[in-house]
């Protein structure tokens, strides 16, 4: 009887309003994950480049997510969320309109670093006001779940995207893409976000751009974002130097894992076990690198992208957890632009040098054993700095 009467006073997680916004973010990550299969090949083709210059081009949207995560926290903790929110998804969309009527590469490349920009704003924005709506007993749990949002769109939008493209050309990707952002900002009009308080106006500081309480978070969140650079770009490569077919099964099997993690993991955060989830993930996480570097067959080769996603789906939530627990009410915008910036420097960076180790080497086989041995570094350094620093500095509440 008691452990009913304790269920029945727990507080409700799956409100109207973060349902609403977890859909919108799976369509906001969607839409931009179809493309990543099909934009080397359309910007080749269309503008008659070479493989470098297409990378460089498709970097610049990380680099636009990234130059904006400081100010974007500062935004979404400043301005009203809502419609923050709304029109930077809105700008979002007309990118992917950007993309089909330029026709001059430089142009390309400036729609290509808008879209980036536009989307490390809306993101911001989409984790803040869900986060604005979990209880605060159920933080842990609501952010594990919210992830799975991403986790579904990184499992069926590339692949998506890509049979699209085979099926009926680069045209339809792009309308899809544009569809279902269209109806993310319908939903976005429904949400029921309270207008913000007038305050007055704290003194311009660090801390309304970057968490400084949560540096050893996003330190060790960038090694984490460095190993996983390279799979977003050059696993299909790798595969056929391996002779595996069938790569797009691959990032089917790191969202398995993500999911399968995310949802058992949130609930043991709340239970305290915040620590141990992400030390097991940060430990587990170098072992499937280390099998991927070494991969002879499918069996190893799958198997690594399933354990990937297994410790991610640990290290996502605890991560994101911890930022927001260091932060103050006023300050998770902040924190999560801070969370996200460590991802983005991180995944930037691991594109960037994974491409130069493949070039000097001639393969990718190395490349993702030098990704192990980062992570191995970020693995230390969260043993003996991370967690410490945030047992010591957490907030309650």
């Amino acid at each position: 009887m008691p452990s009913e009467q304790n269920s029945l006073e727990k507080p409700a997680l799956w409100t109207r309003n973060f349902t609403t916004c977890a859909i919108v973010n799976f369509l906001l990550f969607f839409s931009f994950y179809q493309l990543l299969p099909i934009l080397p090949l359309y910007i080749i083709e269309k503008f008659q480049t070479d493989n470098a210059t297409a990378g460089v081009i498709i970097s610049l949207y990380t680099i636009g997510a990234l130059a904006c995560r400081p100010f974007a926290g500062f935004l979404v903790d400043t301005l009203s969320r809502k419609p923050l929110y709304f029109w930077t998804f809105f700008a979002f969309t007309l990118c992917f309109l950007g993309y089909k009527t330029v026709g001059l590469l430089p142009i390309l490349a400036v729609v290509r670093f808008a879209h980036g920009l536009f989307f490390g704003i809306s993101s911001t924005a989409s984790n803040t006001v869900a986060i604005d709506s979990l209880p605060a007993s159920r933080r842990g749990e609501g952010i594990g779940y919210f992830g799975i949002s991403v986790n579904l769109a990184f499992a069926t939008g590339p692949m998506t995207g890509m049979f699209l493209y085979e099926a009926f050309g680069d045209s339809i990707v792009f309308a899809m893409s544009v569809i279902l952002c269209v109806v993310g900002l319908i939903l976005v009009k429904t949400l029921n976000v309270p207008p913000k308080e007038k305050r007055p106006h704290a003194p311009l500081s660090l801390d309304r751009f970057f968490l400084t309480r949560a540096i050893p978070q996003f330190i060790n969140f960038i090694f984490v974002g460095f190993a996983y650079g390279p799979v977003t770009n050059y696993i299909a490569l790798y595969a056929k130097e391996l002779d595996i077919g069938g790569s797009g099964w691959f990032y089917a099997l790191i969202a398995a894992g993500l999911i399968m993690n995310r949802i058992m993991t949130g609930r043991l955060i709340d239970r305290g076990y915040l620590i141990h989830l992400v030390g097991a993930g940060m430990t587990l996480i170098i072992f499937a690198f280390t099998l991927l570097a070494f991969a002879q067959n499918p069996l190893m080769f799958f198997t690594s992208a399933f354990l990937i996603g297994t410790s991610l789906g640990l290290i996502f939530p605890g991560y994101q957890t911890m930022c927001v627990n260091l932060a103050r009410h006023d300050q998770r915008g902040t924190a999560n632009s801070t969370y996200l910036s460590g991802w983005d420097i991180g995944i930037g960076t691991g594109i960037l040098v994974g491409g130069s180790l493949a070039e000097v080497f001639g393969m990718h086989r190395q490349m993702f054993f030098v990704c192990a041995i980062a992570l191995l570094i970020g693995d230390i350094l969260f043993f003996t700095w991370t967690s410490r620093h945030y047992t010591k500095h957490k907030l309650e509440g």
